[in-house]
């Protein structure tokens, strides 16, 4: 396996993600790492699970209200209920059920939320809370900051304060419960410390630091080459990255923390020194798991008795749609499925 280079860049160096640059958590895996919950967006699948021994998709039985709908994220809930984002709204799809899909409220005052994660560790204070990227206006310049909402009551989403901070998407909870983020194209982790005032709007403040630097960029008269980390998927004692630029794409992992740099309720306060160390960490352990793809999507990661499993959505192949990919620790990706020829 190669492993990733340095890429020192210029902190003068203005983060501006390319407009087309939409994040979504698009798919997880089941508990026991059997099925795959997937949405790609606008691209038509609609909601799907795809079983990892056979590649058989599944489609869940959307309701009429959501058969032309984009779904532009998904999310696994405390009791393993698919929880999805469509039209303007959190949705759950739970199969078996008498009715499987079912409308859990709206994203207000949020529009067109790209993003979905939820808090499923018992016990804490954010156990069962709704997250979501987006603006508060269709017109919004930035990809979004977050949003969270408590279960039960009607209250709206609540803004979650982040300072200095222009954007924070793809939020994931690892099964521990530590939050990982990214913004400014890179790799960061946190919590949200709830807002202990509850007469305030806004659900708490995000806590974070940037841990793994992992953005490659350039510049030339082609503006060719650059790389953003586009989501991250913590699995095992990894942190998977998907990361996307002009017509190329890669999937990295970086060594998980061993405790967070900077969380909610740190005594603690890292240095400048403290911060480098991670990153230099991160880097220097970094891998390459492919880069061979003109796009990636789809991609989340678990670990099944000790060994990693990956999943992604591919390239097309020849008369053949997306691939769908799994990867397990060693060797190339294999395809299990494809997607219908779009």
């Amino acid at each position: 396996m190669k492993r990733l280079p340095v890429f020192l860049v210029g902190a003068a160096l203005a983060l501006t993600l390319p407009p087309s640059s939409i994040l979504a958590n698009e798919a997880f895996f089941s508990k026991d790492g059997g099925t795959v919950t997937l949405a790609l967006g606008d691209r038509g699948y609609g909601l799907m699970q795809v079983d990892v021994g056979t590649g058989k998709i599944t489609h869940a039985p959307l309701p009429a209200e959501l058969k032309d709908e984009s779904i532009n994220s998904v999310a696994a809930g405390s009791e393993g209920e698919v929880l999805f984002l469509a039209k303007n709204g959190v949705w759950v799809w739970t199969p078996g059920a008498a009715k499987p899909v079912k409308h859990v409220c709206p994203t207000a005052p949020v529009v067109d939320a790209t993003d979905l994660f939820v808090a499923t560790v018992p016990g804490t204070a954010l156990t069962d809370c709704l997250f979501i990227s987006g603006n508060e206006t269709a017109e919004g310049t930035s990809r979004g900051l977050l949003y969270g909402r408590k279960p039960g009551g009607k209250q709206p989403f609540l803004s979650i304060f982040c300072r200095r901070v222009s954007d924070a998407t793809g939020g994931v909870f690892s099964n521990d419960g530590r939050l990982f983020f990214v913004s400014g194209g890179d790799v960061w982790e946190g919590g949200i410390q709830p807002d202990e005032d509850t007469g305030t709007e806004r659900l708490g403040t995000l806590v974070g630091a940037r841990i793994a630097p992992l953005g490659i960029m350039n510049t030339d008269e082609a503006n060719a080459g650059s790389l953003w980390v586009q989501h991250v998927a913590p699995a095992g004692k990894w942190i998977y990255a998907q990361l996307s630029g002009h017509h190329m794409s890669a999937i990295v992992r970086t060594p998980l923390p061993a405790k967070p740099l900077y969380a909610p309720g740190s005594e603690e306060t890292p240095s400048s020194k403290d911060h480098l160390a991670a990153m230099a960490h991160a880097l220097g352990k970094s891998e390459i798991i492919t880069e061979d793809t003109e796009h990636v999507s789809a991609l989340c990661a678990t670990e099944v008795g000790g060994k990693p499993r990956l999943f992604f959505c591919g390239d097309a192949e020849e008369e053949k749609g997306p691939a769908l990919l799994l990867w397990e620790g060693a060797g190339a990706p294999r395809a299990i499925g494809h997607l219908p020829k779009e």
